[in-house]
């Protein structure tokens, strides 16, 4: 058994926030899942925030902003850093690179499939290949985690509309037991959005689309020590959008473009085994495979690029005590494989691979008050880039520390790095390098690179303001780094005229600010960011594809109360300051702020019945998320105006 952790840790690792907890007792938790920036945003808040896309799911998160406007321009962003440097997987399957500009990410998932989304900005050997930035972590349901106690079946019916995009939404899911342990859920939805409204008015051209999903999951849970996971989706999306440059992922589209109709589909299989002895500490492993296949089709010209990755994870955790300390060695290996396909500029047919084969190993050790983390990452790595490839192998240390003051306060501080082989030129590109392209002015390739540093204090305790409340406040302070970037040299479309590692170092600076307070049915949150953005010379930079935007100082509260029984209300406030410290020649950023309203009903008179409403932007609000690219100086796509959200869901 771990020793109990720091109050803090402990209530963290509990999900406190949610409404299902509202005991004052803190839980005993195992020191392996010590992560001083590891956040969870949980399927309750999903679900109460009515979240259809990747902007949404993230919206009550404080250090992620998502810029672009419709969903087909969608870019995460983490502490400043783009998506393309975070680890982004869904039940342990790396996502794949980008297809064309910003297309072939994690772009669609349907939230109503998540039980969690764990978010980790903070260093770590053991959080996957290319975790430049971090991890992103989208974990779905079980069928198990649907059912009613003493129910073997079950079926959940949901429709919904929402007003910005006159969007209708329908979902079925079907969900049982095959026997002991043994589940199996079935899901398809389906959405239809039209061109969404912004504030005041005024349409945002391009946005509409269809989106499906099909998602079908066994799982075998808690035999012997034993669980095991297949899964299978296929989640797509269709439209007119512009294939490329303005309209298409920065700014609205010059007057008299043509939209082309294009198809992108993403289909994720995964196998996840985990054993965990009960007669020995030493075994506790996990087995992951996986395979991820992105495509993204022009359907007006009849071209199609496709990403196809193949990867997966052993990794094992030894639990042991040495003299005064306790042990919780984790060893693994991981590995990668992916092919890029597509056409080039004289319609030829190309592809390019890349590799990435890592060994880990991460002690965390508990030692009274102190708790210790140190482990260390070697990466093999091997990429194509046209008739070149990149070769080489790195080692990325890390540590971290973390301490129990006493009276619920703790301090922590860590330092990582990581390497990437890679790189982040998206498939389209990729395919357009040839033999008379410059590669880096003649000098070797340098992996991508960063480092991470970062402390601060934690505190949590009960009955502080009320008896029988909870409370948690965190302060942390980061700097990261992000180097020696393999880019593509200027725009357009046509042959690659040159790429090379980027000089320019980007440095990501700020803190998060972190509070917590719950009283019965009442609980409310309030997180602070500021990320500040310069490059080497500590000069301001504007937003860098693929790489890095700065943002404006952002607050997001968070209120739930379940009033009564079956009767549940929520708000949120989203502040972000006007962003001004930019480079010259740029604009600033406004600044904007943002009310959200919730509600949601299960009346008893029907079982399984539930109704929900949630009201988006209800001041009309007209704003631009402030990591939109912009074309030119000012014309930025604005994000949607007051969003009005029905939805019914029935059990039976």
């Amino acid at each position: 058994m771990a020793p109990r952790m720091t109050a803090l840790a402990a209530v963290l690792a509990s999900g406190w926030m949610t409404a299902s907890h509202a005991q004052t007792t803190l839980p005993e938790v195992e020191v392996r899942a010590l992560s001083a920036e590891s956040r969870e945003i949980t399927a309750e808040t999903l679900q109460r925030t009515q979240a259809r896309d990747m902007a949404e799911v993230f919206a009550t998160e404080s250090s992620v902003s998502v810029g672009g406007g419709g969903r087909n321009a969608q870019r995460i962003y983490l502490r400043g850093m783009e998506g393309s440097n975070l680890n982004i997987s869904i039940d342990g399957a790396s996502q794949g690179r980008n297809l064309h500009q910003h297309r072939g990410g994690v772009g669609g998932i349907d939230p109503d499939l998540l039980k969690r989304v764990d978010i980790q900005a903070g260093p770590g050997a053991d959080r996957g290949p290319g975790a430049l930035g971090g991890s992103i972590r989208f974990e779905t349901v079980d069928a198990q985690d649907l059912l009613d106690p003493q129910r073997r079946a079950g079926v959940r019916l949901k429709a919904g509309y929402a007003s910005a995009d006159e969007a209708w939404r329908g979902a079925t899911t079907v969900y049982g037991l095959l026997g002991e342990g043994m589940g199996l859920l079935g899901h398809v939805s389906a959405q239809n959005a039209e061109d969404y409204r912004i504030g005041g008015g005024d349409d945002a051209p391009n946005t509409a689309g269809r989106d499906r999903d099909y998602f079908l999951k066994f799982s075998l849970l808690e035999q012997a020590g034993h669980s095991l996971r297949l899964s299978t989706e296929r989640n797509t999306n269709r439209g007119l959008y512009l294939w490329g440059s303005t309209g298409s992922d920065m700014g609205y589209a010059p007057e008299g473009s043509v939209p082309v109709y294009q198809e992108s589909e993403r289909n994720t299989h995964v196998l996840n085994h985990s054993y965990r002895s009960a007669d020995t500490p030493w075994i506790d492993w996990r087995f992951n495979l996986y395979r991820n296949e992105d495509s993204l089709k022009n359907v007006t010209t009849d071209t199609e690029m496709r990403g196809e990755k193949t990867g997966g994870e052993l990794r094992n955790t030894f639990s042991f005590g040495l003299g005064p300390t306790r042990h919780w060695l984790t060893v693994g290996m991981d590995w990668f494989s992916e092919d890029l396909t597509g056409l080039d500029f004289r319609s030829v047919k190309q592809t390019t691979t890349s590799r990435n084969r890592a060994l880990f190993i991460q002690d965390r050790i508990a030692f009274g008050p102190l708790l210790v983390s140190v482990g260390a990452r070697h990466d093999d790595f091997d990429a194509e880039y046209g008739p070149r490839s990149v070769s080489g192998s790195e080692v990325s240390p890390n540590a971290g520390v973390e301490l129990d003051l006493g009276r619920g306060v703790t301090a922590f501080a860590g330092y990582g790095e990581a390497v990437r082989g890679s790189g982040l030129i998206p498939a389209s590109w990729m395919t357009n390098i040839t033999e008379s392209t410059n590669f880096n002015d003649g000098n070797p390739f340098e992996p991508e690179r960063s480092r991470q540093r970062e402390g601060g204090l934690r505190y949590a305790g009960g009955d502080l303001l009320r008896a029988g409340d909870q409370v948690n406040l965190e302060l942390t302070l980061f700097r990261s780094y992000l180097y020696d970037t393999i880019e593509r040299v200027g725009g357009g479309g046509g042959q690659v005229s040159a790429i090379r590692n980027n000089p320019d170092t980007l440095i990501s600076t700020g803190w998060d600010l972190r509070a917590g307070w719950r009283l019965g049915a009442y609980g409310t949150r309030l997180a602070y960011s500021r990320v500040n953005s310069e490059n080497q010379h500590g000069d301001p930079v504007a937003i860098s594809r693929r790489r890095n935007a700065p943002t404006g100082d952002r607050l997001v509260w968070d209120n739930q109360w379940r009033v009564a029984d079956g009767l549940t209300l929520g708000y949120t406030l989203t502040a972000v300051k006007r962003l001004s410290r930019v480079p010259a020649g740029q604009i600033e950023r406004p600044g904007y702020a943002l009310h959200d309203l919730q509600a949601a009903w299960q009346p008893a008179a029907v079982r399984g019945l539930s109704l929900a409403l949630a009201i988006r932007n209800l001041g009309d609000k007209r704003y631009s998320s402030q990591t939109s690219v912009a074309a030119g100086t000012d014309n930025i796509v604005h994000e949607p105006g007051r969003d009005v959200r029905l939805s019914a869901s029935y059990r039976f």
